[in-house]
């Protein structure tokens, strides 16, 4: 395990330690999953990103225009 030091605003600080103890974890403990939640969600998503490239190089043509792509993501 790494130690290694984080600067915070004093109010997220604040706000992490009242919840790390209603939460009865230790301060460090929250901060090391909220970290790993991230990380996991990122990583997620850059591997769908990569598949959907990787198939745009394989099958160009059906990509969608950007119009199309745009339209759909304001739907959602």
């Amino acid at each position: 395990m790494m130690r290694t030091m984080v600067y915070l605003p004093e109010a997220l600080h604040k706000a992490i330690k009242h919840l790390a103890v209603e939460r009865g974890t230790s301060f460090a403990k929250l901060v090391q999953e909220a970290l790993e939640s991230l990380y996991k969600e990122d990583i997620k998503d850059l591997k769908i990103g990569r598949e959907r490239f990787e198939e745009y190089l394989r099958h160009p043509e059906k990509a969608p225009s950007y119009t199309e792509y745009r339209s759909k993501r304001l739907k959602k």
